[in-house]
């Protein structure tokens, strides 16, 4: 095997075990089991474990990029921008959903400048994102809505879909960002123009309910 296929075959077994059992509780010996060679033989293909971690995170940070670009680049209508865009990090995540994980989950395992690095390309990627709605909102498009807000929730979409997407499910990529964008692009109320407005419901003293708790119990999950 040639020493850029030993590379790769030791970072495909690196994602998968990084994905299943996580950065921190995978040693070196088990990357060099899955790949067939001693573990010292390894070192002679990077410096450390970390190594690995940060080149699988950049490799999935580019393969997003790489879909979402040409989107979010391109000319035309910006709802159907947004809606191509979430199926194409859909598709990212359901053709190789261990990168996925190991990009969304794991790169906080980065030693501080790698994992600066690692924001950055992040950051790019979301930029893409902020522009198609932002061109949205100066086009008339969309309302003129927080942008921020927007790009969080649709990135907490489709970044979750590691969790519970199966390829082989009944749903393709493309389906599911159907579902996703008509939910953000229409909203839940019915025949409401502007959702913020809506009033709550009553309490039996006259006051609006409560829509809620007030905040996260300790130790519960905040999403």
């Amino acid at each position: 095997m040639g020493r850029n296929r030993r590379r790769e075959a030791m970072l495909q077994a690196a994602i998968g075990l990084f994905s299943d059992k996580g950065y921190h509780a995978t040693t070196v010996r088990e990357i060099a089991q899955a790949v067939g060679i001693l573990p010292g033989s390894l070192y002679a293909h990077m410096a450390s474990k970390e190594d690995l971690l940060y080149e699988a995170v950049v490799q999935a940070s580019e393969r997003f990029q790489e879909a979402v670009a040409p989107i979010a680049e391109s000319p035309g209508h910006a709802g159907e921008r947004l809606r191509q865009a979430m199926a194409a990090h859909i598709r990212v995540v359901a053709e190789s959903p261990a990168a996925a994980t190991v990009f969304l989950h794991e790169w906080r395992a980065l030693s501080p400048q790698r994992r600066a690095m690692a924001v950055a390309h992040r950051r790019a990627y979301e930029e893409l994102l902020a522009r198609i709605i932002r061109e949205g909102v100066e086009s008339g498009v969309f309302r003129p809505v927080d942008e921020k807000f927007v790009r969080l929730l649709v990135l907490s979409a489709v970044n979750w879909t590691y969790q519970w997407y199966r390829a082989d499910g009944p749903l393709s990529p493309e389906q599911v960002a159907d579902q996703f964008y008509a939910i953000i692009a229409g909203g839940l109320l019915r025949n409401a123009a502007d959702p913020g407005s809506a009033a709550l419901p009553a309490s039996a003293d006259g006051e609006p309910a409560p829509q809620g708790p007030s905040r996260v119990a300790a130790g519960g999950e905040s999403g």
